[in-house]
């Protein structure tokens, strides 16, 4: 990455004391005095800026320009502090939360700056802009986001980006040439992913707590750290591209599923789904909803509740509302079912398959959860996004496979010449998975239920996949209501 060392400290309100000049010389630090918008040297040898507030001044100095400048400085990987009074410490909180700064200015008590500036000098050097990166492919990126383009590959002349299918977030196959490469100009192809600086944050989180150990390094994307960045709203992940391979859902529709899936489950979520089995705390005796909190309908965001409504009302009043079947859910019996790390938010796009090998990506979403939520989002999935059978064939295939009893106990195979033959197979590869973990057998219909509902909520592309989605939340309504009368006496005396 460039080499340029970060070596000035921003300073804006009065003059920095003696005992910061001090601090400043001793760790090579220069320091300006600031009044105006950065400028280009700041934005790229910039390593920290200080507001110093006196007292009495905080309603004059955080105005709006002041917003700008610390969004730009936090754009181009400076640190934003800000320093006051513990009395007036309050009302700068207030005022960064209403720019939604919170996450992004630290607040510290004015008289500390010495304390400050040797803090400053540790952080790690972010990589600046580099003005003479030719880009190309980057017409949907926001400011913010090709600011940080410019930062994480500003070791490279160029990069091209290609646009992925993807789900809200902007995911690309980026293609760089490098500058002073040992090796030479041109490396393999990188994956970048942009996204909320809050998602982002959380995945890097999640890939170094709970892949780096716990997921084969050849079933996952491997990042290149010094190319993940984080700006004010925005984040970028960078990695290895996944070359020469298909995605997981058309390898199931051409009716070569069976060994990815036994990759997946056997080998890239391995380390998470053995753990549920080595101590017993990590079987509970619960409500199924207790430790699914983002399925349920309850937590969804405003739009995608909307989403819900609207799938209700285009299939009629026989349908309950979701939170009605949410609340269905909440009053079924306390069942006993085995818990782990789960993926979150596993189908057929965010497994890759090279070879007959499984690469799982996108670790946003990973939370603990009962085992059988992976196969459900998977088998839920491969079913809503098949391209093998469509319209009102779709709807028998799915009206058959979405009844209780299929949820509840392995299928008959199906017949060879059957047109969805190979989705049914791979569907029933995945249960047998979710089968051979869970302890109840109401669990699965359950978590399936809720997984359609997650489908439901979202919007489909095209004619064909609203149909399923809207046809989707009927399935789930019929699941929910179904269960609702079917579980047995003897286990519903065990409420506590």
């Amino acid at each position: 990455m460039n080499a340029m060392r970060r070596d000035r400290l921003l300073w804006i309100g009065g003059e920095p004391g003696p005992l910061c000049l001090a601090e400043c010389a001793s760790r090579a630090l220069k320091i300006d005095l600031l009044d105006t918008a950065l400028s280009r040297v700041h934005r790229t040898q910039g390593r920290a800026i200080i507001i110093a507030l006196d007292d009495g001044t905080v309603e004059a100095r955080l105005s709006d320009e002041l917003r700008i400048l610390l969004n730009d400085a936090a754009c181009h990987g400076i640190k934003c502090i800000i320093t006051c009074s513990y009395s007036e410490s309050p009302r700068v909180a207030e005022i960064l939360q209403k720019w939604r700064m919170r996450d992004i200015v630290d607040v510290k008590l004015r008289g500390q700056e010495g304390l400050i500036i040797e803090t400053i000098a540790r952080i790690e050097h972010e990589p600046p802009v580099s003005e003479t990166l030719a880009i190309t492919g980057a017409d949907l990126l926001t400011d913010e986001e090709l600011i940080l383009l410019k930062r994480a590959f500003g070791d490279c002349s160029s990069v091209k980006l290609v646009k992925q299918t993807t789900g809200s977030a902007k995911v690309y196959c980026a293609f760089a040439s490098l500058l002073n490469s040992r090796v030479g100009p041109i490396p393999l192809p990188f994956f970048v992913k942009f996204d909320k600086a809050q998602k982002i944050m959380r995945e890097l989180t999640n890939y170094r707590e709970c892949t780096t150990l716990h997921v084969p390094f050849n079933q996952r994307p491997n990042l290149d750290h010094d190319r993940c960045l984080l700006g004010p709203t925005t984040g970028v992940i960078a990695g290895n591209f996944i070359e020469q391979s298909e995605s997981l859902q058309e390898v199931v529709d051409r009716g070569a599923g069976r060994a990815p899936l036994h990759s997946l489950f056997e080998g890239a979520l391995r380390g998470w789904r053995r753990q549920a089995f080595y101590a017993p705390h990590y079987v509970i005796h619960a409500n199924i909803l207790e430790r699914m909190r983002l399925s349920r309908p309850s937590t969804y965001s405003l739009f995608r509740k909307a989403r819900l409504r609207k799938r209700r009302d285009q299939n009629g009043q026989h349908c309950a509302e979701y939170n009605e079947l949410e609340s269905l859910l909440a009053a079924l019996p306390q069942i006993k079912h085995r818990l782990g790390l789960t993926h979150g938010d596993l189908h057929g796009q965010n497994v890759r398959v090279a070879g007959h090998e499984a690469i799982m990506l996108d670790f946003a979403s990973i939370e603990n959860g009962p085992l059988t939520l992976d196969p459900a989002a998977l088998d839920v999935s491969l079913m809503i996004d098949t391209r093998i059978v469509n319209g009102d064939d779709w709807i028998k295939v799915a009206e058959e496979a979405y009844k209780v009893e299929a949820l509840m106990a392995p299928a008959i195979p199906p017949r060879p010449e059957d047109p969805s033959a190979n989705l049914l197979d791979a569907i029933q590869y995945v249960r047998q998975m979710a089968f051979s973990v869970q302890l109840t057998p109401y669990e699965y219909p359950c978590v399936i239920a809720l997984q359609l509902l997650r489908k439901a909520s979202y919007g489909g592309a095209g004619e064909e996949q609203d149909r399923r989605r809207r046809y989707a939340y009927r399935l789930a309504d019929r699941i929910i209501k179904d269960i609702a009368r079917r579980m047995p006496a003897h286990v519903k005396h065990n409420v506590a």
